[in-house]
């Protein structure tokens, strides 16, 4: 999915937004989100040639609006602190 995420890139570079929604946590969830955060996700944004990406891993479809909401202000201040430091 591509979201405007409001960060002043402008219409021309969406977030591409990788959702994945878990019903039923396996042995080898931990890993793919691990490697989806720390390898593939920090990879293909230092590449710079795909786009802009993120990974969002929600488990609750009743509570899925609200850990959405968590995870995009834990973003915007993880921005942010970047940004300032």
């Amino acid at each position: 999915m591509q979201v405007d995420d409001g960060h002043g890139h402008g219409p021309d570079a969406p977030l591409n937004l990788i959702v994945e929604i878990k019903g039923y946590w396996r042995k080898d969830a931990k890993e793919k989100k691990s490697t989806m955060g720390t390898d593939w996700i920090p990879g293909v944004n230092h590449l710079g040639t795909h786009g802009r990406w993120a990974f969002a891993e929600f488990g609750d479809v009743y509570e899925m609006q609200d850990d959405f909401a968590e995870k995009v202000q834990a973003g915007f201040e993880k921005m942010l602190k970047g940004v300032s430091s």
